[in-house]
């Protein structure tokens, strides 16, 4: 009797061991984060269903990333590509920066709400509110505010406050510019605005896509602001608000109901080059349509695609040694530039690119040259070589469905005379071999 009581207390351990190792615990902590819970609240099924959903993402896809370590004593935070601070009492983060270029992005970030105790996100279940960092991402919720922050080349960081206020503090050597997109579509950005209502986020699938945004993906609309710190570029994107500069402090709030959403990111190939200002200007006046980013993350190829305007849809479709190749297409006819990074860990740096666009070599002009160019036919490109790899800008002069094709070694030229002197090659061995067989059957 004793040995079978002992043989079920033995089990009963084996199985709440086996449980408590299913979730993953971030590196460096001294104290345990509190784990995904596929608990509902409220009664709320779209909240067990979010948690689940992560849950799969990294417990059954293994999904890691570059995973990113919070110390819950000092409250460091500290990744490959994103270090900085979190009070898990005051909720600030403070010197966030991007480790790429060892810059501070922002020196001071947190957010107050006029809503109640009671007034609780309805997908974040209790269990899942305070912080938790799985994988690469580090998520903080409290009763009215969410933030989430990945560790990835683009360092994305989502930001959702609910009747209430956003603040960001950046250096004080920083630049803030108050811009908007203007090329996004009004449909387009009230969709976007749409996402930031609390009422969508009862649907799981939603709430992933626009807060934890496992594809990466991130649309501008109207509202832009940039922070320029020393040649390090952020862009924060506002839905469902408004934006207040004021010195060095951005204070973004909720319209009139429901929370307001930030996007913010780093992208990786505008960093301390000697065109982002140039760039920047096109993208301010929406010549550059979007950005794909490439970067090898501990032997996985990443992607991160930003679109200013809503029309353009672009995706990356492969690689090989040397080369990456890319589809795009838009709901417009008029000519854009798009841009594509390629770290220098997923080609090798030659300090040149070379481009073909729907199979043919493209033309290469100056940056400059390229922000003016007016063509309905002929397709440019042009480069900035950058210490962490390749930015190319891409003319694309109208649009259907087109590829591109971005290589590190120069195509092999064939133009329409070098197709003719083949083609004449060619007539011309036949020729010979038919006079050679009608005189060797003349011969017989």
């Amino acid at each position: 009797m004793k040995a079978k009581i002992v043989l079920t207390l033995l089990v009963v351990i084996l199985m709440a061991m086996s449980v408590s190792a299913a979730v993953p615990l971030a590196a460096g902590s001294s104290v345990q984060q509190n784990a995904i819970s596929g608990d509902s609240y409220n009664g709320m099924s779209g909240s067990a269903n979010f948690n689940s959903s992560i849950n799969a993402h990294f417990q059954h896809m293994h999904n890691y990333g570059a995973r990113l370590m919070y110390n819950t004593t000092t409250g460091n935070i500290s990744g490959r590509f994103l270090t900085g601070n979190f009070n898990s009492t005051s909720g600030v983060f403070s010197n966030l920066t991007y480790n790429l270029t060892s810059t501070q992005i922002i020196s001071k970030l947190y957010a107050n709400s006029t809503s109640s105790l009671d007034i609780r996100m309805p997908y974040i279940p209790l269990l899942f509110q305070g912080t938790n960092v799985i994988g690469n991402l580090f998520m903080y919720t409290n009763t009215s505010s969410f933030f989430v922050m990945h560790n990835n080349p683009t360092i994305e960081t989502n930001m959702l406050v609910h009747n209430g206020t956003i603040h960001i503090y950046v250096p004080s050597g920083a630049t803030i510019y108050n811009t908007s997109n203007m090329q996004v579509s009004s449909s387009a950005n009230a969709s976007l605005n749409a996402e930031a209502n609390s009422s969508v986020f009862t649907n799981s699938n939603v709430a992933m896509h626009t807060m934890v945004n496992f594809n990466n993906t991130v649309n501008a609309g109207r509202q832009m602001i940039i922070i320029d710190n020393n040649g390090t570029i952020a862009m924060l994107f506002v839905h469902n608000g408004s934006f207040k500069i004021t010195g060095h402090e951005i204070s973004i709030s909720s319209a009139k109901t429901g929370p307001v959403f930030v996007n913010m990111v780093v992208p990786p190939g505008m960093q301390k080059i000697n065109n982002n200002t140039t760039v920047m200007r096109g993208i301010m006046k929406g010549i550059v349509s979007s950005e794909i980013d490439l970067n090898m993350v501990n032997g996985t190829l990443t992607n991160s695609t930003l679109y200013y305007n809503s029309s353009i849809h672009m995706v990356f479709t492969g690689k090989t040694s040397s080369t990456a190749t890319f589809d795009v297409d838009s709901s417009v006819n008029h000519h854009t530039i798009v841009a594509i990074f390629i770290g220098n860990n997923v080609t090798k740096n030659t300090g040149h690119a070379y481009v073909k666009f729907d199979g043919k070599i493209a033309s290469y002009v100056t940056v400059s040259t390229l922000m003016n160019e007016t063509s309905s036919s002929h397709a440019y490109y042009s480069y900035v070589n950058s210490s962490s790899g390749m930015y190319v800008l891409m003319y694309i002069p109208h649009f259907s469905n087109h590829t591109i094709e971005v290589s590190d070694v120069p195509f092999k030229a064939v133009n329409n005379y070098t197709e003719y002197y083949i083609a004449g090659g060619v007539i011309a061995i036949l020729a010979i071999i038919g006079v050679a067989a009608y005189a060797i059957k003349k011969r017989k």
